[in-house]
């Protein structure tokens, strides 16, 4: 019992530790950020905070008394109970004297006290032949004699201490740059029904104004600002802000307007990012926000109808690679999804992985245009991922979490990975120098096998149609015997479609 009251104590200790992290997240987002963002978010946090707070009591230390149910189960008869009646509540501290009898053991006398409820109490002054689960046994040889005045005990003080020292981390270690949250209020023409594109329309209007007063305001920052922009934010209810490098201090300006308003004070703040994560504004200058974003609008609404515009973030997540216009779309009941633009005008394909053959034409696209030959044995994996959220994961990988395609190459003098992701551009890990030749190359993974891999793996797993593209399917040579490269697949999580079949779409064997 000893083992499983320091469990149970651990498990609370580290809840209270999430509450006092709930409250202090609540205080910083409420000091740092609009009056409705604490209002909305901040209360809440710190209600649930303090709700989810464990409250030391007569009852809290100790074990909750229960009859023992499974094969496991020890019995034990009752020889004295005493129920404490300091209080009326229906939980009450108990202190019983029982003999144990243990299967394949020497049976022994052992007293200890739980929390029990009125009915186990009756029942057991009814019954005291009974069992209890062998994890809740008393030890054989106590170092004392348990009491009633034992509980709470030392751990009474622990909870909240917990809670406070971890609230202080937060709000102490936390700089306040990183509580202002980049959310907005519904905008009037996001909360209208019916007509999505209007909707989008109106929230896409003025952006390309927006985007030249943004560059005006950091060009008054000085000399250097427009040379050294980490990002500027578009919201869909008029909110713009900026982000700029100072290169003499190392430090990030950050620019507010909220909802159109007036620009705030320029607010200095520490940043991790360097001058190679910065862009200049001569890069977006020229560029069309409003046919960009319409654009974004069009190659979401063919997969996904309903989504208005929400956000977007213009920056170069990846040094060395071009900058970045984000576009953000969501709708009420939906999650958001992203977009990927460029200032040229370029927007990424937004695809479902589940249909086969676009997934391999885009995949073939990407293959060649980093410069690898299709019919050379340069691939170890080959994987399409669906994005529905019963997908299975059958490895960890980059799309695990966003689906897409990941084709993971290597030949004599280079290796990597190369994904296409929904809504991205294609994205390679190209790393140069000697290597082995792959064992097989992408012209072998043919799109009709895959397909019928598929049939066959949502027959055998009984899997209903809607679900088929809820699918993880991968050619691979991957730890496979003498390099020769299987299929692999399941669907929708379940089990009973996972299964291994040859490149010709043979089936070889369940699992994988």
């Amino acid at each position: 019992m000893h083992r499983t009251a320091g469990n149970r104590a651990v498990r609370r200790v580290v809840r209270a530790g999430v509450a006092g992290v709930m409250v202090a997240a609540g205080v910083g987002l409420g000091a740092f950020n609009a009056w409705w963002v604490a209002l909305v978010i901040g209360v809440p946090l710190i209600v649930v905070g303090i709700a989810v707070l464990p409250r030391p009591s007569r009852v809290s230390e100790l074990p909750e008394f229960r009859r023992g149910t499974s094969t496991s189960a020890v019995p034990i008869e009752v020889e004295a109970i005493t129920r404490s009646s300091l209080a009326a509540g229906e939980m009450q501290p108990t202190m019983l004297t029982a003999t144990i009898r243990p299967p394949d053991d020497t049976a022994y006398r052992g007293r200890w006290i739980s929390s029990m409820s009125r009915s186990h109490f009756h029942s057991v002054v009814d019954r005291p032949f009974t069992t209890v689960p062998g994890e809740a046994l008393p030890d054989r040889a106590p170092a004392r004699t348990p009491e009633f005045g034992d509980q709470p005990g030392r751990w009474a003080i622990a909870y909240p201490a917990a809670a406070v020292v971890a609230a202080g981390v937060v709000l102490l270690g936390v700089p306040g740059s990183a509580w202002d949250i980049d959310v907005s209020m519904p905008s009037v023409s996001g909360m209208s029904g019916g007509g999505g594109e209007s909707g989008s329309d109106d929230a896409t209007a003025g952006l390309d104004d927006r985007k030249r007063t943004a560059l005006d305001q950091i060009a008054r920052l000085g000399p250097t600002a427009s040379s050294n922009i980490l990002s500027i934010d578009l919201d869909e209810d008029d909110t713009t802000r900026a982000e700029v490098y100072d290169p003499a201090t190392g430090e990030a300006i950050t620019l507010s307007n909220y909802s159109g308003r007036g620009w705030d004070e320029p607010r200095r703040g520490t940043t991790t990012k360097r001058r190679p994560d910065t862009f200049r504004a001569d890069e977006i200058a020229a560029t069309d926000l409003g046919a960009l974003t319409s654009t974004m609008d069009s190659r979401l609404r063919a997969i996904r109808p309903g989504l208005r515009y929400a956000d977007m973030t213009i920056h170069r997540p990846v040094r060395g690679e071009p900058v970045l216009l984000v576009g953000e779309f969501g709708a009420d009941s939906t999650p958001d999804v992203e977009i990927q633009g460029r200032p040229d005008g370029q927007v990424a394909e937004f695809f479902d992985p589940g249909d086969l053959t676009t997934s391999f034409r885009l995949a073939r696209d990407a293959f060649t245009g980093a410069g690898l030959a299709t019919d050379q044995p340069n691939l170890r994996r080959f994987e399409i991922r669906g994005t529905a959220d019963n997908t299975s994961i059958m490895y960890a990988g980059q799309i695990q979490n966003s689906g897409g395609v990941l084709m993971e190459f290597t030949s004599p003098v280079r290796h990597g990975t190369l994904t296409v992701v929904p809504g991205e551009f294609p994205a390679l890990s190209d790393y140069r120098g000697r290597s082995s030749a792959g064992d097989f190359s992408f012209d072998q993974v043919r799109p009709g096998v895959f397909e019928s891999v598929r049939t066959q793996a949502m027959t055998r797993g009984a899997i209903e149609p809607f679900d088929r593209s809820a699918v993880d399917i991968e050619a691979t040579s991957v730890f496979q015997h003498g390099g020769d490269p299987v299929i692999k697949v399941e669907l929708a999580r379940e089990s009973a479609s996972a299964g291994t079949y040859s490149m010709s779409g043979q089936f070889l064997e369940s699992g994988y």
